[in-house]
């Protein structure tokens, strides 16, 4: 019968996700943990995965048992993302990740002075 109720216990992660988070800049010589939760996103299936380091997490004596257990110990999670049902694996964030460098984008408002004219294609209704 189904168990709709099932828990995610942690357990080793494939390894299209670590090869994922290995590409992403993960270093770690300890066992990798995951939980993971079934959701969906944007209309499809998926599995939501976060990956920690196990020995990390029994230091601090706590006990990681399902998904939600890491809620308020975001330091702990080296990686978090999804699995789209194909197989592919998409990082959302990697939160042992080093500080941006100074090569990375910034984002900065856009004088739009010099574009009086953008507006019909921003709004393209409005006219």
């Amino acid at each position: 019968m189904f168990n709709l109720f099932k828990k995610s216990s942690p357990r080793q992660p494939r390894a299209t996700i670590i090869t994922a988070l290995t590409a992403d800049g993960l270093k770690s010589s300890s066992p990798l943990s995951v939980v993971e939760r079934n959701g969906s996103y944007s209309g499809r299936s998926v599995t939501y995965f976060r990956v920690f380091d196990a020995s990390r997490v029994a230091d601090r004596g706590l006990q990681v048992r399902d998904f939600p257990d890491l809620d308020t110990h975001a330091d702990l999670i080296l990686g978090e993302g999804h699995v789209e049902r194909e197989g592919a694996v998409v990082l959302s964030r990697r939160t042992g990740a080093a500080e941006p460098t100074a090569n990375a984008y910034s984002r900065s408002e856009a004088n739009r002075d010099a574009h009086g004219d953008d507006e019909q294609f921003v709004f393209p209704d409005k006219h």
